[in-house]
């Protein structure tokens, strides 16, 4: 899928929503992959990456693997924590919602971070987010 493509699927239906409200937890980085497509910045950065590799799992961790992308950590005007996709020398995140360079978030307010998340962090982020949710799931059941 182009990244055009992946864009317009993504920005049709997208809605912001924490991970405290949606998922009861403070971190869950996830792939949404049914729309409507709702999450936060990790979630819509990662979801973008999936539907760019044609909604291959074994694409979207080779784009990370190979470093062809990278989610990076950013830090907003209100020096809170952001992840925003980087591809090449272009940009994107829930809040432009489209491929920019870096002058244009910087124009928003994100200031560059020497933070990278490794194919390996994205991993266990993920896992870890399922793991937890696997855990708090049983516990209410056995309420």
């Amino acid at each position: 899928m182009t990244r055009e493509d992946a864009l317009a699927e993504l920005n049709a239906t997208w809605k912001y929503r924490y991970d405290t409200e949606q998922y009861l937890s403070r971190d869950f980085w996830t792939i949404m992959k049914e729309p409507p497509y709702e999450g936060d910045c990790e979630d819509y950065a990662l979801t973008l990456l999936w539907l760019m590799n044609d909604k291959s799992m074994w694409k979207f961790w080779w784009s990370l693997i190979t470093y062809k992308a990278q989610m990076r950590r950013v830090i907003t005007r209100n020096d809170g924590g952001h992840v925003v996709l980087k591809i090449g020398n272009s940009y994107c995140d829930n809040w432009t919602k489209e491929f920019v360079t870096w002058d244009v978030m910087s124009e928003l307010g994100h200031k560059k971070n020497w933070w990278f998340y490794t194919p390996l962090d994205v991993a266990v982020k993920m896992v870890v987010g399922r793991i937890k949710r696997s855990i708090d799931s049983f516990l209410e059941n056995k309420k």
